[in-house]
């Protein structure tokens, strides 16, 4: 049996910080991944394959919306999603390499094949090809195992005109018309993209409200984008049956419960993930999963098992690969002793890839005032600010929330061009306990969308001294 101080399963982006956190502290490390490449959905199938889309999708909706004199663009009505996507391949292959390089460079054994705990402390790893077992022993063990799309046994899965959303991205052809079920971060994410192609897109949300834990205003200049990319919007539905009628090309009828009859060329259905917490031997240590396979830990990873810890998707919300990559590096913290932060915090921020971006970090309005906090609130739109003129996104918005009585920041909210990297602002303003005229002071570029943060404050400001009787 060999013998390391970390076992991690799974070489996504939360198993893969959490063996690099501790091999830097000096840990002996040895990763199992079941498929023949390390990334996980991070790399191969989410994150990098649909940014790359977008950003086709994006540069298409730019030149269409901005009307350039002289240049008229039109999508082949026979192309495939592939073309869109023609730097994936290498920017997968180059992330693979770094990771790759990484974890070599910190001696981490990476072991492929299938792992299984056999009880606590110990991991079985059936090799690929019949080339028998490997028993790791180790005093800490980190499950990154990842998830996988929701396939409910009804729904006609077959990759031509029914997908999920690792199948989506191979579709043979752009469909002319889409119907999304599942209006969470994947399913806003890719209405939004199709939409911005200029497909007509229907958009069917299980919940009342789009994105319940965003906040409210941001959401509702979210909904007026979508309905002007195209994208119809359907609350408190979901499907009832779905049939196939074969054609070239074939028609998806989807009916909902509420009694709609949805037609279009391709269904995607993203209503959930599946934590894959099955056949890990979790049975060998007393752990039960939720009935989605999620595991349960406490607030620095902890499962109920001694020395045993669940970081990234297979824990649930937020399952976001940034969010998984600090969860991994906050357990392996925790396991070790190594110095710096640990558990949640509420300055991390969160970015959803739709078109257009949203993104934040710490509270909204609405939960400040469910803390007893009588908020004041600065906007500024990027219709306003001479940067969101020129690149024409003049819907986009910040929103900051700062606390009514000493005027510090409490939350930053983007929905607009560049919000995943506007966020940063938000965020080193929040941890530096920064107030409304301090970042009213700040210095900023001109023009720059970075400017709304003095714009946002300026406004807030107002509000604050007529508050404590300033003028």
């Amino acid at each position: 049996m060999e013998r390391f101080d970390l076992v991690v399963l799974g070489c996504g982006p939360a198993g893969e910080r959490a063996a690099i956190h501790a091999a830097r502290a000096g840990k002996r490390v040895a990763v199992v991944e079941r498929a023949h490449v390390v990334g996980g959905n991070r790399v191969n199938w989410g994150t990098i394959p649909s940014k790359t889309l977008r950003e086709s999708a994006i540069f298409y909706l730019s030149l269409t919306r901005n009307k350039l004199h002289g240049i008229r663009v039109e999508i082949d009505e026979n192309v495939q999603v592939g073309e869109f996507m023609h730097r994936e391949r290498q920017v997968v292959q180059r992330e693979l390499e770094f990771a790759s390089r990484s974890l070599a460079r910190y001696e981490i054994q990476v072991i492929h094949g299938h792992g299984r705990l056999r009880g606590v402390g110990a991991v079985a790893v059936a090799l690929p090809a019949g080339q028998g077992e490997r028993l790791l022993r180790a005093d800490v063990i980190i499950i990154a195992t990842g998830s996988r799309p929701n396939r409910p046994a009804d729904v006609p899965f077959d990759g031509r005109a029914v997908f999920d959303s690792e199948t989506i991205l191979a579709m043979p052809r752009l469909p002319r018309s889409l119907t999304v079920l599942g209006a969470g971060v994947i399913g806003v994410e890719y209405a939004s993209i199709f939409a911005a192609l200029g497909i007509p897109v229907t958009l069917v949300d299980t919940r009342d409200r789009l994105l319940p834990y965003l906040d409210r205003q941001i959401v509702a200049r979210f909904e007026t984008e979508l309905a002007r990319l195209g994208v119809t919007l359907v609350h408190a539905d979901r499907y009832r049956e779905i049939q196939v009628r074969p054609g070239e090309p074939p028609t998806v009828r989807c009916l909902t419960a509420a009694g709609r009859l949805l037609e279009s060329e391709a269904l995607l259905y993203c209503v959930g993930r599946d934590g894959n917490s099955d056949d890990i031997g979790l049975e060998t240590v007393g752990l039960v999963p939720n009935a989605y396979g999620l595991i349960p830990v406490d607030e620095n990873y902890r499962t109920g098992v001694p020395g045993l810890y669940a970081v990234g998707d297979v824990i649930g919300y937020p399952a976001l690969a940034s969010t998984s990559m600090e969860q991994g590096r906050r357990a392996a913290r925790h396991a070790f002793g190594i110095p710096g932060p640990l558990g949640p915090t509420n300055d991390m921020p969160f970015a959803i890839y739709a078109i257009p971006e949203i993104s934040y970090v710490g509270l909204t309005e609405e939960q400040a005032r469910q803390r007893a906090i009588s908020p004041v609130i600065g906007l500024a739109h990027y219709g306003a600010n001479p940067r969101g003129q020129i690149i024409g996104d003049e819907g986009g918005v910040l929103k900051l929330v700062f606390d009514g009585a000493d005027g510090r920041l409490l939350g930053a909210h983007l929905m607009g061009s560049s919000a995943s990297e506007l966020i940063h602002i938000g965020q080193a303003f929040l941890r530096g306990g920064a107030t409304a005229e301090q970042i009213a002071e700040t210095f900023y570029n001109y023009p720059t969308l970075a400017d709304l943060y003095r714009h946002a404050a300026l406004v807030a400001l107002g509000e604050l001294r007529r508050r404590h009787g300033g003028g």
